[in-house]
């Protein structure tokens, strides 16, 4: 597919992207439409997210010429790069974070004076023309592409109020920004979960969950609803998505998805009730402090749901990762969630689609059989009654 779209093609080549750029990187969280324009994220040789690409063919080229314009509004305009891709009316055009056409003039608010990032200032995430998450010593700051910060600091405090273990913001230091589109937050000391195999931490993590759960969902303000058609949705976009950029990955998760039915799978007994979901949760999502207490953070898509979608997305993450031990976390979320329902195997496959495309999308080595592997899972998971707390064995993760 990416040789019918040269911008595409350009940016899965780590080397001829380097050349291009003049200085080592590659793309990675990669966002095609597929002839008009990729949208992707670019990490320095050691990881470390160093600035954003895109290419722009036909009448998305326009879009360079903003970009450009927002540069030179916080002076960088000399900072962005581009390169024509000959006979194929196609643009490329680049720059370091500081540079990201939605994202630039919010953190110029941040900077120096001269559009670049203060002294100190880490990236930690870089979603380009959507998200960036930085750390300013004991702050993390987050600016979007959107106006984000009454609704996130809203749901977080409410949430916290009712008893949830969430991180909350904070205010901003003296003489920082209180914009619409930037959010302040504490830094907290300690890990996330994605490695703990203590059982004690791992039954808090399920505590944490199930506080969660047991919030009133009138008492937090501003959250949507979502449930199984939105998550069936999402399980679509992605296999749709690998089928066009890489079809011989696809055919597995394709009949998986074909599979998937269109009402909710469980009925009542899994969907009846809704809580304060938090939307995409995983143990990357849960921060265990250093004094052992476990918190959970990143809202951004906390909605009134099922209690199923995030006990499927936690499964399904595990099974991902290959982790152990979700027997524990099952455990404790039975002692402080006011309902422990089925999760049937359907939910979990319908994550695992949802997920299918990103290992092609980070560009991560061996991304064909990772996403192959996704959906043998998916396909084994499809046909487990209730998945949740059971060994990842028992759900055909490969030893």
């Amino acid at each position: 597919m990416s040789l019918g779209d040269p911008g595409l093609s350009l940016l899965l080549h780590p080397d001829r992207l380097a050349d291009a750029v003049g200085r080592p990187v590659r793309a990675t969280h990669l966002r095609p439409k597929i002839g008009v324009s990729t949208v992707a994220s670019l990490v320095d040789e050691h990881g470390a997210p160093w600035g954003w690409v895109r290419t722009l063919s036909g009448d998305a080229r326009a879009k360079a010429g903003k970009a450009r314009d927002r540069a030179d509004e916080v002076g960088l305009a000399d900072a962005l790069g581009e390169v024509e891709i000959t006979g194929r009316e196609t643009l490329v055009q680049w720059g370091p974070v500081a540079t990201d056409p939605r994202l630039a003039t919010e953190l110029a608010r941040l900077g120096t004076g001269d559009g670049a990032l203060p002294a100190g200032t880490t990236v930690l995430r870089h979603n380009p023309l959507r998200r960036v998450v930085l750390r300013q010593g004991e702050l993390v700051v987050r600016v979007t592409g959107h106006d984000h910060r009454s609704r996130l600091r809203r749901v977080a405090r409410d949430a916290a109020a009712a008893g949830a273990p969430v991180v909350t913001p904070v205010a901003p230091r003296p003489g920082m920004p209180c914009a619409r589109r930037t959010s302040w937050w504490p830094w907290v000391h300690g890990e996330d979960a994605s490695g703990v195999t203590d059982p004690g931490t791992l039954t808090d993590l399920g505590r944490a969950v199930g506080r969660l759960h047991a919030v009133d969902a009138g008492a937090v303000r501003g959250l949507g609803e979502r449930g199984w058609a939105d998550l069936r949705a999402a399980a679509e976009r992605s296999v749709a998505l690998l089928e066009a950029v890489a079809p011989g990955a696809a055919t597995g998760a394709r009949r998986v998805l074909d599979q998937l039915p269109e009402e909710a799978p469980g009925g009542r007994a899994v969907g009846g009730r809704l809580v304060v979901c938090h939307g995409d949760l995983s143990r990357d999502q849960c921060l265990v402090r250093e004094d052992g207490t476990v918190v959970l953070t990143d809202l951004d898509r906390a909605a009134v749901a099922p209690a199923v979608l995030d006990l499927a997305g936690l499964v399904a993450a595990d099974l991902v990762g290959g982790r152990g031990g979700g027997a524990r976390v099952a455990d404790g979320y039975a002692r402080t969630a006011r309902r422990v329902p089925p999760v049937p195997g359907a939910w979990v496959a319908a994550c695992l689609l949802a997920r299918v495309a990103e290992p092609w999308r980070a560009q991560v080595p061996g991304w064909h059989g990772e996403t192959v592997r996704r959906a043998l899972l998916a396909s084994t998971a499809l046909s487990v009654d209730d998945a949740w707390g059971r060994p990842a064995e028992q759900l055909g993760h490969p030893a």
